[in-house]
Formats: structure tokens, C-alpha cells, sequence
């Protein structure tokens, strides 16, 4: 087992150990409340030196006793040192029986008469449960926090700060009640800020202090915290000094919160993270709500002297914590733009509204005094009338007016999605499309750099367009469909922040890979494009001009935008595709006519050349003999008188004999066809060819073609050009023969047949059409050479044909009726039967 696997076995532990201790501390505070419940108490709560404590029922308030001020020495004259001492006395009393105290403050005495109450469950949990239950949820959410990231240093700071903090709120009756674990609260209460004041050091930023630093900027803290600690320990019941250690720890406790919502408000201005920037709003808010907000009401408690227990303020601290859990947890934050956005607007209405209606109030009370003021009914028509015609006006135009002023927004959401949607379905070319893509996100987000990449499935890679003022950093405008980018925008087929590749579990491991791609771009957020579940491309955006960070609006706008261009750019593929392959079908037809000539042409040659070896034979027998008489004249016909003049006529024939001779053998090579060149050919590929080559005389003779290939025939030795000519004119043949139109089925398959311990493999290749038929008669006729009954042709076509499957060890089988049509079948050995010749032809 690694270094690191034991240091994480022994981290799970220690968590475990933990969580039971915390745990068994809150059913042991819990048991002792239970404990007390109908139990008679003087009325108000004191610590084991006692000191009157900063939570007790309302008895407590108003000029009778002061919190942390005043301390019980006296109870019905006798002098007490101990709680136990004044339980004892208050235990001699019914409830609602007066109970004498002798107080000291600040070095004076004073009597104050309390009644014995009983501690009813109500009042229990009114005093103390609320205080409780937030120590229980501060538990649970550092528990929640570290077991949800249990490798990030911020939840574990986080959960050391939750547990102080919980220890510190369920302990507090026990420390001002039973006294079992009030120096482990004390400890808690003292420290939380330790915890807390690391936690802002790493947290929503780690870059503010250097990893090192932050250990001696937190040491100051925790000497203080020792200090005072020490302090209020040892002088526990030195009444003087402990006042003294206990209001330094209030006011360390408040500069300690402060640190909060400044540190938070500092990362949000200095920092360029926008990850960061959200995190830190979301925390300040959580300050706002959770210590500014409790803080401020219990100043105004103390104040104005108010008759209302501090307990219940604690209630909104809840938000503080969960803010921050939020934020570690959660770091796609871009939806808090739209809260503080509602809240402020909300908030501007609510004040405008309650302005106006005390204007009027106001105003009634004045102009309509006599007439009942602001009761008057005509005082609620005419609200009424404001609230139904102004109401909405006013909502739009304080959300106008915070929109540019807090978040610089200046498109109008509908409005945009009506352009891009209208855009989108008239576009055809895809430059034209990437470029009404980026100039709608530069135009409405203000982004820069925009960048899109589409996919090219002739080289298989993603073509990247840049925005005017970007040009590629690298140089090459291509990436491999196997990118890293590329496969993770394909697997969890969702954008990619450039925070999440730090802050999600899914990119850490390879998040310095991913970074490399944002840093192509310059992008800080890349949408997907998809259509059918097919990654088509993807849009790579820069960060905002405003520097703000993307909100949910955005997100929400450019998911329609990549839905929208994503459809736009396959129906531009889709013509471009159409287009290319009406080109090609143009190319095809030129190029089908000039082979349909070279066809003729080929024809007519060969025709030629079956007449010239026809010729060739029937004068090379005749030249013979006129040979053979020369010679037999040369050798007996010659006297001294004629010798001259016979040897001239000889030598003249000779001569004519010797150039017609040479004529006859040019023509026997002219009319000679060429060997097959043998090499592995699937037919199927070959019928394939002749297809596309044909397929416009189909069209125009309205045959329809019919193609039953089977993929499972094997290759065979053959050659090619030659069984492309045979196809070719079985097919024109049978095109020929229906000059009404019809159906031509072409089939391919194969067979393997047994005779004995020999297996033969056979390749079929067969044409069926719809014509004529050929008459019975002329079945036996159709291969020889000059036979057709067309009126144009020289009746060569099949004999060709005929012959090159001869010298490819094959046959051709014909099926024919008159008026049902005809079937070709072209039976080729395969490669088992062929591939020896094969191999010692080449």
C-alpha cells in the first residue's frame, strides 16, 4: 500500500472518529436539556462562575439584571460560590414564590426580587432549541462539504470551522445550565475565528496568500486565541478579570467575522478568476444575510433596549455557512447573477411602491382630512388603479435600469432568439452561418475572442474559424477527431467551463491537457454543437469585455443559439452535399458519353477485326498457291530466250505475294484481343462502377435498376477492365431490350459444390430484365460473332463477352422467354479455384 493510500485510509478514519464524537456530543446535549424539563430554575441562566449569560428568558431583560455584567452573590441573604449552591436554595421554593438576589456590578451591590419559574418543554426549546438545532445543521453541512470533496483543503478548513462552530451552539446550555462541557465550548467559541481565518485564506481564492504564508498569517490568531483562552480560564472566577477576557472575546469574535465579507469583497475586485468572482459573491451575500444582518439586529436589541432574546438572531447565521458550502460544492455559480438581479429589482420595486404609497397616505391625510384621509375609498381605487397600470411599467423599468447599471446587459433576450431563429433557417453556406454566430455573441455577450470549430468528414477533423480580430496561435486549423477536447465534449455532451477543469471531478485528472485547449482558444467557456447525438462542432468563447462572468440567461441563449447553428450548419452540409453531388452526376454524364463512344468505337474495332482475321484466312490460301506456282515456273519454266522477262513477272509476284503476306499478319495481330491481367477483384465493386456509369442511361430509358449484392462474396482472380466490358454490354443489351421502360435486377452470390473429396467455390453474377425475351431459336446463335437482328449494331457485343469468361475458366448461362424477359448468369470461379493461374499469369 502507497504513502498516499494510507495517508487517505488513516483521513477517512479520522473523519469517522470525528463525526461519532460530534455526534455522541449532540445526544449527550440533548439528553441533558430533556434532564431539565419541569425542573425549577431561578429565571434566568448563569455560567459555573455565576455570571448572568447572554441567553435567559425575558425576566432577564430591562433594568433588572445585565448579560455578562452582573453576578449572583447573595440568594435570600445566604452567600452562594457555586451553582450548586443556588439550585439548592431555589429547590426549597415553589414555582411563582419570590426568591431574593444580591447582585454585584461593577463594584456596587444591589437587591432585585425574581419569581421560581419551571422549565417547560416551550421554554426550552424557544431558549435554547433554535440555538441547538443551528449547531446540529452546522454539523451536518461541514460533514456534507468534506464528504462531497474530501480531497479539497477548503472542505476540510470548512469542516473545522463548521464543527467549532457547532460545538460552540450546541453546547451553550450545557455551559450556562449543567457546566459538563463548558470549557470544550469555551475552546470552541474562542477558536471558530482560527478556523474561519485560514478558511478565507485558501478560499474562494488561494492565490492571495503564498501556500506557506498562510500558516504564519493564521499564527497571530491562534496566539490570540490561546491568550484568551488561558485568560478566561484562569481567571474563571476572578469576576473583574473574567469580564475583561469575556468582552475581548465578543470583540474578537466581531473583527474575526469581518474578515469574511472583506476578504470576500477583495477577491471579487482584484481577482481575474471568474469561478473566483462568483464564488466570492455568493459568500459576501452569505455574510450579508447570515452576520451583518444578525449582528446589526442584536446592536439594535442592546440599543433601544429591546424585549426580544438574543436567540432568535441566531437564526439567519445558517446562511453564512450554507453560502460557503454552496460555493465549494457548487461551481457552476452563474445562477447568483440572477438572484442578486431579482433581488435588487424586487427590493428598488418593493421600497418604490411602499414611496408611493405613503406619498399618498400623505397626501389624503392632508387634502382629505375632513373626508376620512387616506380611508377614504377613493384613496383605494386610485392605488388600486396604480398597482394594475403602473405596476408592471415600473418592474421593467427598475430591471432596465439595474441590468445596465450592476450586470451591463444590453440585448434583449427575445428579440435575439427571434433574430437567430429566423437567421438560422435561411442560411446555406457555412461561412455565412460562422459568421452570424459570432457576430450575435460578440454583439450580446460581448465575448473575445469567439471561436468555431466545425467537423470535415473528408479529413476527418474539426475545421476552426476564428473571429475577425483573433488568428490561430499555432498555426494549424485542423483538430483530430480523437482530441481530448473533442472526446469530452462528446462523453458528458455538455459545455465546459475553464473552471470546471479544476473544480469538477470529471476533467481534474487530465485538466492540464484540457487546459492546454482553452488556452488554443483563449476561451474561458466552449459550447457543443450537436445534431442526432453527433458532435458536428463546437463554438469557444473568450471572456466577457465587461469582465463579468456568464450568467444563466447567457447559458440558457447560447445552448439555443448551439441548437439552432447546430441544425443550420448539417442543412448547410446537407446542399453543399447536394450541390457536390449534382456536379458530380454532370462529370458522370460527360463522362458516360465519351464512354458510351469509346463503347462504339470499341465495338466497331473489334468487328473489324473479326473480319480482318475472317479475310485474313480466306486470302492467305489463294496467296499460297499463287506462291507455289511461282516457284514451280522459276524452277521449269525458264529458257535463255524468256529468262529476262519470265524473271521479272516471278520477281514481280513474289514481291505482291511478300506485301500482302506481311498486310494478313499485321491484321491477324490488329485482330487479336489482349490476355487477362489476373488480380483480386470483388465483383461487387465491380458492378458498382458500371452503376454509376450507366445510371443516366437508366434513367432515360426508365429502367429501374434493382441491386441484391451480397456482402459475403468472396474475392475472386480476375480482370477487372475485362469483366467490366462484359457487364457493360449485357447491361446496354438490356437496356435495348426495353425501350418502354422496365425493371433490371442485378444479383451477386456464391456456392460452394462437392463432387467427391473436390470443393469448388463458384461467384455468380446475375442480370435479369423485364424485355422481350430472345426467341428459342436463336438462343444457340446470340454468342457467335456478326449475329444480331438490330438494326444497328454489329453483333460482336456478346461474342466478346463470351469469349473474355472463356479465358476466365467461366461460363454464361442464358434464361429466356419470349415476352417475360432474360437472365444473364455469369458463373467465376473464386480465389480458391483461380488463384495458382492467377498468380502464374502475373
Amino acid at each position: 500500500m502507497t504513502f498516499e493510500q494510507n495517508s487517505e485510509n488513516f483521513s477517512r478514519q479520522l473523519f469517522g472518529i470525528i463525526v461519532v464524537l460530534l455526534l455522541s456530543f449532540c445526544i449527550a446535549n440533548f439528553i441533558i436539556g430533556l434532564k431539565w424539563i419541569d425542573k425549577t430554575y431561578p429565571g434566568f441562566f448563569f455560567y459555573d462562575n455565576l455570571v448572568i449569560t447572554d441567553i435567559s428568558p425575558t425576566t432577564v431583560n430591562g433594568d433588572k439584571l445585565k448579560r455578562f455584567n452582573d453576578k449572583v452573590v447573595l440568594v435570600n441573604g445566604e452567600k452562594v460560590s457555586t451553582p450548586e449552591d443556588v439550585h439548592g436554595i431555589i429547590g426549597t421554593h415553589s414555582v411563582g414564590e419570590t426568591v431574593d438576589y444580591t447582585i454585584a456590578r461593577n463594584g456596587r451591590y444591589f437587591d432585585v426580587a425574581i419569581p421560581v419559574e419551571k422549565l417547560t418543554a416551550t421554554n426550552l426549546l424557544l431558549i435554547f432549541g433554535v440555538i441547538y438545532l443551528i449547531g446540529v445543521v452546522f454539523f451536518t453541512i461541514g460533514a456534507f462539504v468534506i464528504y462531497i470533496k474530501p480531497d479539497e483543503l477548503a472542505s476540510k478548513a470548512f469542516f473545522l470551522f463548521c464543527t467549532a462552530l457547532g460545538i460552540w451552539f450546541v453546547g451553550s446550555f450545557d455551559a450556562q445550565a449543567t457546566y459538563y462541557f463548558d470549557k470544550i465550548t469555551f475552546f470552541a467559541m474562542i477558536f471558530s475565528p482560527v478556523f474561519g481565518i485560514y478558511l478565507m485564506f485558501i478560499f474562494p481564492s488561494d492565490t492571495k496568500i503564498k501556500e506557506k504564508s498562510r500558516y504564519f498569517a493564521t499564527l497571530p490568531f491562534l496566539i490570540l486565541s490561546l491568550l484568551i483562552y488561558g485568560l478566561m480560564i484562569l481567571f474563571f472566577d476572578s469576576y473583574n478579570t473574567w469580564k475583561i477576557a469575556n468582552m475581548s472575546i465578543w470583540i474578537y469574535l466581531l473583527l474575526s467575522a469581518a474578515i469574511f465579507p472583506l476578504s470576500s469583497l477583495f477577491t471579487y475586485l482584484r481577482s481575474d478568476s471568474a469561478l473566483e468572482k462568483q464564488r466570492a459573491q455568493i459568500i459576501f451575500i452569505g455574510c450579508l444575510l447570515g452576520l451583518i444582518l444578525p449582528a446589526s439586529a442584536v446592536a439594535g436589541i442592546t440599543i433601544f433596549k429591546l424585549n426580544m432574546p438574543y436567540n432568535l438572531m441566531a437564526l439567519p447565521v445558517i446562511l453564512f455557512p450554507l453560502s460557503i458550502a454552496y460555493a465549494i460544492v457548487k461551481h457552476k455559480l452563474f445562477d447568483i447573477d440572477v438572484i442578486i438581479q431579482k433581488t435588487i429589482t424586487y427590493g428598488l420595486l418593493t421600497g418604490a411602491v411602499g414611496a408611493v404609497f405613503a406619498l399618498m397616505v400623505l397626501t389624503f391625510n392632508m387634502a382629505y382630512a375632513q373626508h376620512g384621509g387616506w380611508k377614504n375609498p377613493a384613496f383605494f381605487l386610485i392605488m388600486s388603479s396604480f398597482l394594475v397600470l403602473a405596476l408592471n411599467p415600473l418592474k421593467n423599468r427598475i430591471q432596465g435600469i439595474v441590468d445596465l447599471t450592476f450586470f451591463r446587459k444590453k440585448y434583449d433576450y427575445r428579440k435575439t432568439v427571434e433574430e437567430v431563429s429566423y437567421a438560422m433557417t435561411s442560411l446555406l453556406s457555412i461561412d455565412m452561418i460562422i459568421d452570424k454566430i459570432i457576430s450575435v455573441i460578440e454583439s450580446t455577450m460581448f465575448s473575445s475572442p469567439v471561436s468555431v470549430a466545425i467537423y470535415n468528414e473528408d479529413t476527418e477533423e474539426y475545421e476552426i474559424y476564428y473571429s475577425s480580430d483573433k488568428t490561430d496561435i499555432d498555426g494549424n486549423k485542423n483538430i483530430e477527431g480523437t482530441n481530448l477536447l473533442v472526446e469530452s465534449l462528446n462523453r458528458y455532451k455538455k459545455e465546459i467551463f475553464k473552471e470546471d477543469l479544476i473544480a469538477d471531478e470529471k476533467y481534474i485528472n487530465r485538466s492540464q491537457e484540457l487546459m492546454n485547449e482553452f488556452k488554443r482558444f483563449d476561451a474561458s467557456l466552449i459550447m457543443p454543437l450537436f445534431f442526432k447525438k453527433q458532435l458536428i462542432g463546437f463554438i469557444a468563447l473568450g471572456d466577457k469585455k465587461s469582465g463579468l462572468t456568464y450568467t444563466s440567461m447567457d447559458i440558457t441563449l447560447l445552448r439555443l443559439l448551439a441548437n439552432q447553428s447546430a441544425i443550420a450548419v448539417e442543412n448547410a452540409l446537407a446542399f453543399k452535399l447536394v450541390e457536390d453531388y449534382a456536379k458530380k452526376l454532370e462529370l458522370a454524364n460527360t463522362e458516360l458519353k465519351d464512354t458510351q463512344a469509346q463503347l462504339v468505337h470499341a465495338e466497331k474495332m473489334s468487328a473489324i477485326g473479326q473480319l480482318a482475321a475472317g479475310v485474313a484466312h480466306e486470302i492467305r490460301n489463294p496467296l499460297n498457291i499463287i506462291e507455289g506456282a511461282r516457284y514451280y515456273l522459276s524452277t521449269y519454266m525458264t529458257t535463255e530466250e524468256n529468262e529476262d522477262v519470265v524473271g521479272e513477272y516471278l520477281e514481280y509476284i513474289k514481291h505482291e505475294v511478300e506485301r500482302t503476306n506481311t498486310l494478313i499478319d499485321s491484321l491477324l495481330k490488329f485482330s487479336k484481343a489482349e490476355p487477362p491481367h489476373f488480380e483480386r477483384v470483388n465483383v461487387n465493386s465491380v458492378v458498382e462502377n458500371v452503376v454509376v456509369l450507366i445510371r443516366k442511361q437508366l434513367s432515360d430509358n426508365n429502367v429501374n435498376l434493382i441491386k441484391n449484392l451480397k456482402d459475403d462474396v468472396p474475392d475472386i482472380m480476375a480482370d477487372s477492365n475485362q469483366l467490366w466490358q462484359v457487364f457493360i454490354n449485357i447491361i446496354v443489351n438490356a437496356i435495348q431490350e426495353m425501350p418502354e421502360g422496365g425493371d433490371l435486377t442485378i444479383d451477386t452470390s456464391w456456392e460452394v459444390t462437392k463432387s467427391g473429396s473436390t470443393e469448388t467455390e463458384n461467384v455468380y453474377v446475375s442480370f435479369k430484365d423485364t424485355g422481350s425475351g430472345i426467341e428459342e431459336e436463336d438462343l444457340s446463335k446470340i454468342f457467335n460473332p456478326f449475329f444480331t437482328k438490330k438494326d444497328m449494331g454489329t453483333g460482336l457485343g456478346l461474342s466478346i463477352a463470351y469469349k473474355i469468361i472463356e479465358e476466365h475458366q467461366g461460363r454464361i448461362i442464358v434464361r429466356s422467354e419470349k415476352g417475360q424477359g432474360t437472365v444473364f448468369t455469369i458463373e467465376l470461379p473464386s480465389n480458391k479455384n483461380n488463384e495458382v493461374k492467377g498468380e502464374d499469369d502475373g
